[in-house]
């Protein structure tokens, strides 16, 4: 009787002809909550001026956030490399699958660039990281240099993310409004 109920779980989280599998699903939604503070934090906090306490606080609630998000991001990549997501529409033409691929390949490596560039930048600062409070100590010197080059890639990979993830929004809701192909209801909780 306990291994049905096994199974039962196993199919429920794990892979599904149609839609998206459960786990996804779940890891998929708790990754755009984290990504779309850790964009909106770090807009606001740059225009915060420099030498404020409230500057201070929403650079390190931005790291705490983007480090919360790196163990979503390492959940959610080993559960995409265990379960392979539906397969597309035959409604789809062959280069918006292709197309399809290659967003969903740039989403995984700019989730991967943009979180190591913070976390490696933050660790060659005076600053540091404090996750949530809690001091983190750094593994690198503070190197002016090195930092500066790090800034610029995480915040522009950062800003070319932004835009990745709006195709991805527009092309979802395309879908919906146009295709009518329930490629957005397969990865809604409730679709």
């Amino acid at each position: 009787m306990r291994t049905t109920t096994v199974n039962v779980v196993r199919l429920e989280l794990g892979n599904m002809k149609e839609r998206y599998a459960l786990g996804s699903i779940i890891l998929h939604w708790a990754m755009v909550i984290l990504i779309l503070a850790l964009i909106g934090l770090g807009w606001y906090m740059v225009g915060i001026p420099r030498g404020t306490p409230p500057r201070a606080y929403f650079f390190n609630l931005h790291k705490s956030i983007g480090l919360m998000s790196g163990v979503f991001i390492a959940l959610f990549i080993g559960w995409r490399l265990r379960y392979v997501p539906p397969p597309h529409p035959d409604t789809m033409a062959r280069w918006e699958m292709k197309l399809a691929v290659l967003a969903h390949r740039l989403i995984y490596f700019f989730l991967i660039l943009v979180l190591v560039s913070g976390y490696v930048e933050a660790n060659f600062t005076q600053y540091g990281i404090k996750f949530f409070g809690y001091p983190l100590p750094p593994w690198g010197p503070n190197d002016k240099r090195i930092d500066t080059v790090l800034v610029n890639v995480h915040d522009y990979s950062a800003d070319a993310f932004a835009v990745l993830i709006a195709i991805h929004v527009g092309a979802a809701i395309k879908h919906f409004l146009v295709n009518r192909d329930r490629i957005l209801q397969r990865m809604l909780p409730f679709g």
